[in-house]
């Protein structure tokens, strides 16, 4: 099967799109969500206001696109990763991918997403929840994990107690090392959920 080669135009647009999210991924770092503008996005991208809305339909979309990019990373290359061990083993470690992406994506920019604002958070059947779920479902086949809760019930659970120690990482300003600390937060959570 032969792969249709992208068009000059096709490939000129994907590279705006990418310098606008890039753009504004760097002025939401310094400046935050809520106090920057489309226009400033493309004056700093040196694009059109029209070339953005090519792009996406609303700065709101670049959000969106923030969390499909981390939900995209953890479908295809975490879910991957954490096919084999224990289930309790794996929950730590998907937490620990979560805590290392945090820290990848920098203090400032983590900072700016953990506001009572940003929805997204609580957005259902999003991929990084669901490959957990499969973890919990799987556990919980095996005996491992509690039937107590629901999978879903599980993930929030998780989710809640681990978004929190994220944000007492902003608090702090990222004075100590997130991933150990997620890490051992996670093995003395998991004992809740045991089988």
């Amino acid at each position: 099967m032969v792969k249709n080669k992208l068009t000059k135009r096709q490939i000129q647009a994907q590279n705006t799109q990418d310098k606008v999210y890039r753009t504004a991924v760097e002025l939401i770092e310094k400046k935050g969500f809520e106090n920057i503008t489309v226009d400033e996005i493309c004056k700093t991208a040196g694009v059109s206001v029209g070339s953005f809305y090519n792009c996406f339909k609303s700065k709101n979309d670049i959000l969106d696109e923030v969390y499909r990019v981390a939900d995209d990373y953890f479908l295809n290359v975490v879910a991957n990763d954490l096919k084999e061990g224990s289930t309790h083993n794996r929950i730590i470690a998907f937490f620990r991918y979560y805590a290392d992406y945090n820290v990848n994506r920098g203090l400032d920019f983590i900072k700016q997403l953990y506001n009572v604002h940003n929805r997204l958070f609580i957005t259902k059947g999003r991929h990084m929840q669901t490959v957990l779920q499969n973890i919990i479902e799987e556990g919980q086949k095996t005996g491992e994990i509690s039937t107590d809760m629901t999978p879903i019930e599980i993930v929030e659970y998780l989710f809640i107690a681990v978004r929190g120690v994220v944000y007492d990482w902003c608090l702090h300003n990222g004075e100590y090392d997130l991933v150990e600390f997620v890490d051992n937060y996670v093995r003395r959570l998991v004992k809740v959920v045991n089988g």
